[in-house]
């Protein structure tokens, strides 16, 4: 079975960050644009305070209230956005991105279809905090067959996927994924959808929800944690 250990993938999340920010250098440089006769610079705004959060604790992420004093506790959203790197709206052209109506139609159709497959790829402890109703919680690490062999194959097993011989595999029986992590700057998610394009997953068969907990946060919807 899948580990629950976040020891042996501290460094894969310190992998994965170092990636996400070297690939696109829009997302922590930001770009200059002219307006009104003054250069603007546009970027993710991080305070120095908020430089010390432990990004890699959700007890700290999901923590913080911006939402004006003296306010229901019920009525506001606590959590912290100044960590990550952005992500663009698209993999690829063949990787569908969608929204909360999509991931609610999604998870409908999957009580009755058991090919659908609702993925949160984020590390264990962010997992247990909170997630999306049905989800099935395999980190992203584990798409990773050269760093976690034993995980990988049970990860080939829930979705649907046989290894025929090294590097070869049949995906007859290939489930209809759905995958997110926590938002629209966390790289989990598409770290795990590329492994799977490495092994040749059908794209097709692959969507991905950009807005993660964030945006499902954001708007209210159901949660559930272990």
């Amino acid at each position: 079975m899948l580990k629950k250990s976040k020891y042996i993938i501290l460094g894969s999340l310190f992998f994965a960050s170092t990636l996400a920010a070297s690939e696109f250098n829009l997302r922590s440089s930001g770009v200059d644009i002219k307006y009104d006769d003054q250069t603007v610079t546009i970027k993710r705004m991080h305070d120095e305070e908020c430089k010390t959060i432990n990004g890699a604790d959700p007890k700290n992420i999901w923590s913080g209230n911006y939402a004006k004093e003296g306010l229901p506790e019920k009525c506001v959203k606590k959590f912290v956005t100044t960590v990550g790197k952005i992500t663009p709206m698209k993999i690829n052209d063949k990787i569908e991105t969608i929204g909360e109506l999509e991931v609610i139609k999604f998870i409908k159709e999957s009580q009755t279809d058991k090919n659908k497959l609702l993925i949160d790829a984020r590390l264990p402890d962010w997992f247990l905090q909170m997630s999306i109703p049905t989800a099935e919680n395999i980190p992203f690490p584990y798409f990773n067959k050269d760093k976690y062999p034993d995980d990988f194959y049970d990860v080939l097993d829930m979705i649907g996927v046989k290894e025929l011989s090294e590097g070869k595999y049949d995906f007859t029986n290939a489930k209809e994924l759905l995958l997110f992590c926590n938002g629209p700057w966390c790289p989990q998610s598409t770290l795990a959808i590329k492994n799977l394009i490495k092994i040749g997953f059908p794209q097709e068969k692959i969507k991905w929800y950009r807005g993660g907990m964030y945006s499902w946060k954001m708007l209210n919807l159901t949660t559930v944690s272990e």
